[in-house]
């Protein structure tokens, strides 16, 4: 089997509307797949919308840059924008364009702060282009607002966004090894596309592997996969090889 682009996993035709989970271990390195698909998107033609609530801007920037995503162009341009709740929550605020804050993060009133930015300064951007929003990452939010409000949240979110925004992409980011079971069980149950992904160590160093295990098509069949980050750039970095079936 050859080796493919982790891209090459989506189908686009299917992206309008789907929720997309990336479920990764402590040592995996899937954390970069939503940010290549951030990537591909802003650069063709999507409007790119990220939830942080895991690390500080400046270190989001720096992720970013490890697949060749510049985020500072892209929010300096207008293709994508960051609701900062991590910079909202611990105080590392950064005077960028495109960049929001909240006055407070709390269980109770975040999704309606959160709306008022979409119907707000975002409106425009979300009604004349497609949109991929991104969780970076659900684990971060489950720590600062704890699980049971985070899989309210994230359901009220799903309702009305399905509403507001049909044929917008979600996609979600968690760290299993930091939430339990439970909370992983459901977000993979609400999900379109689900990817897991697991490291090993061995005598040979770091392995990974990768498991589409759902995704919205009818001749989808669940598949096993080796996965690797190259020393190549932007969407090629990140590479799968089938192992099974």
């Amino acid at each position: 089997m050859t080796e493919m682009t982790v891209l090459e996993l989506f189908k686009e035709e299917h992206f309008p509307g789907s929720t997309i989970s990336i479920i990764y271990d402590t040592y995996s390195s899937a954390w970069r797949i939503p940010l290549v698909i951030l990537k591909y998107a802003v650069e063709h033609g999507y409007f790119g919308v990220v939830s942080n609530y895991n690390v500080p801007i400046r270190a989001f920037i720096r992720k970013g840059k490890s697949v060749g995503l510049e985020v500072e162009n892209a929010l300096e341009e207008g293709r994508m924008a960051i609701i900062d709740l991590f910079g909202t929550r611990y105080g590392s605020k950064e005077d960028l364009s495109n960049v929001f804050y909240l006055d407070k993060v709390e269980p109770e009133t975040i999704n309606p702060k959160i709306e008022r930015i979409y119907s707000g300064p975002l409106k425009e951007k979300l009604s004349t282009m497609p949109t991929i929003r991104i969780i970076f990452t659900l684990d971060g939010a489950s720590i600062m607002l704890g699980e049971e409000s985070t899989l309210k949240l994230l359901n009220q979110t799903l309702a009305y966004r399905g509403l507001q925004l049909p044929n917008s992409t979600l996609v979600i980011t968690l760290n299993s090894d930091v939430v339990s079971k439970r909370f992983v069980a459901w977000t993979a149950g609400i999900s379109d596309y689900v990817i897991r992904a697991d490291s090993h160590f061995g005598k040979d160093g770091l392995r990974e592997y990768l498991y589409l295990v759902s995704a919205p098509h009818e001749e989808f069949e669940p598949t096993a996969y080796s996965f690797k980050v190259t020393g190549e750039k932007g969407i090629e970095k990140l590479k799968v090889k089938k192992i099974s079936p």
